[in-house]
């Protein structure tokens, strides 16, 4: 959100799979995008949307170009980045990293204890403008931290939190959730192509029914244990099913897992 060109409006240091996904979904809302990469990213665009894409190889050069600066490098690359691009920062300058596992406070000290901080957690589905975004800042005004959520909330949902710790826990549950996610379309797929279903279609059949449940329960507001229970009739297919999964421990096992991954994320944050 550069003062003297209000058109600009995302800067991105480091472009390879969540930096060019955060891109795309910022080009497909008409923003201009300023973003520093070795090579220069390769996505899906249209003309307009390459009209208002500007690739550098100079991180400085974003920086010089935006306010608002989302460093998307790999976390172990996050200090250099920053400690490069400090002695160019402003006061007027957000720097934001989405790099999982570096704190705020790693984030301040590579910046040069630069005052306005963002620590991003967001997930794949920014692509497509259907992500998680969730965030926690220092040193920004209430006007700036809305210039913030609506610049994540270009890419889906954006969710401010106090607790910094809930970073640790989206990384293990939205930054995760896309692969669990996609591992029970995968069982629902492989179900129905065993039942007799073309894999194309097996495919449709799993995708349709994850959409149709999502958009009734975003619908009717029902909680998620209302939904489960509702469609096991007794006696009836769903039951049996469910009968299964519970000499399984399928749900406890699931909730091990996020918190397996929460624990993990907590380790990466404590040493960065």
């Amino acid at each position: 959100m550069k003062k003297t060109d209000s058109s600009v409006r995302g800067g991105i240091i480091g472009c390879g799979h969540m930096g060019s996904a955060i891109a795309q979904a910022l080009l497909s809302n008409s923003i201009t995008v300023w973003a520093s990469n070795r090579h220069e990213p390769h996505f899906k665009a249209s003309a307009q949307q390459k009209k208002n894409f500007h690739w550098t190889v100079d991180n400085n050069e974003v920086v010089d170009s935006t306010d608002i600066i989302i460093v998307a490098v790999k976390p172990g690359n996050v200090s250099e980045v920053l400690a490069q691009i400090s002695e160019r920062l402003t006061p007027h300058h957000i720097v934001v990293s989405i790099a999982a596992g570096i704190s705020l406070k790693t984030i301040k000290r590579s910046s040069g204890d630069h005052a306005k901080i963002v620590r991003v957690m967001p997930n794949l589905p920014v692509q497509v403008l259907e992500g998680v975004s969730v965030w926690k800042a220092e040193g920004l005004s209430a006007q700036e931290k809305k210039e913030v959520q609506s610049l994540l909330e270009e890419c889906g949902t954006a969710l401010e939190v106090k607790n910094e710790e809930l970073i640790n826990a989206a990384t293990a549950i939205s930054g995760g959730g896309p692969a669990y996610t996609a591992a029970f379309l995968e069982s629902m797929a492989k179900a129905a192509e065993e039942s007799g279903f073309s894999a194309e279609d097996a495919r449709c059949l799993a995708l349709a029914t994850v959409h149709g449940s999502l958009a009734y329960l975003a619908e009717t507001c029902m909680e998620f244990s209302e939904l489960k229970n509702a469609v096991q009739t007794k006696g009836g297919t769903t039951e049996a099913g469910f009968k299964v999964l519970k000499k399984k421990k399928w749900q406890e096992s699931l909730e091990q897992a996020f918190k397996a991954g929460q624990k993990r994320a907590q380790e990466l944050s404590r040493g960065n």
